[in-house]
């Protein structure tokens, strides 16, 4: 995996105001740990969003370059992130330091491709799961897992035992789980006529 440049700068002013401050002047306020350490950083929001085009991934590595640092660039994911409830603005990114020869767990978003059999029979593809825990080294990460569903008949379905691993990667997923299926209409039509409720949490903020 290629690593994405991303220039960074260090900060020492933190808490509620200074957070507010940096916004206003195009930063995101972040921070950088690893094993219990940590390290308060700040990146410019055009340069941030060179590399999240409108989607912030957890498996894309990272090359933090980090100002006046006479080290070489620090190998990084981001391991999460703070949105503001109603602009949706982004309000603090952590990231996580990762070493080229230490395995990391994460989540890997799932492609489809193709058409498959069952739907053009009239059936409705439904996707399951949108991602699925892998380990492996940072090198062997991959940006997604292309599932083909072209043979899948309805009826059918794909589970997390049927994918075969890229090579160097370990799949954490239940094996039972499933992906995607192919639904008879009727049963598609089913499952929207009765939701199931959820409760939404409200994520925490760092202000």
């Amino acid at each position: 995996m290629e690593a994405h440049v991303l220039p960074v700068e260090t900060r020492t002013q933190i808490g509620k105001n200074a957070n507010h401050k940096l916004r206003a002047q195009g930063y995101i306020p972040a921070v950088l740990y690893s094993h219990g350490e940590s390290q308060t950083i700040m990146v410019q929001k055009k340069n941030f969003f060179k590399i999240f085009k409108g989607h912030i991934s957890e498996n894309v590595l990272i090359d933090l370059d980090i100002k006046d640092s006479k080290g070489s660039p620090v190998k990084a994911f981001v391991k999460d992130y703070q949105r503001h409830p109603i602009t949706d603005e982004i309000l603090h990114v952590d990231f996580f330091r990762v070493t080229m020869t230490e395995a990391i767990s994460t989540k890997v978003p799932v492609e489809i491709s193709g058409t498959s059999i069952g739907v053009k029979q009239g059936g409705i593809l439904e996707i399951i799961e949108r991602e699925i825990e892998v380990e492996c080294l940072p090198a062997d990460l991959p940006e997604k897992i292309t599932i083909d569903v072209t043979n899948l008949s309805m009826g059918q379905s794909i589970h997390v035992k049927d994918i075969a691993a890229p090579k160097g990667v370990t799949i954490l997923s239940t094996p039972e789980t499933v992906i995607v299926a192919v639904l008879a209409p009727h049963k598609a039509a089913e499952e929207v006529a009765q939701p199931v409720a959820e409760e939404v949490q409200p994520a925490e903020e760092q202000q």
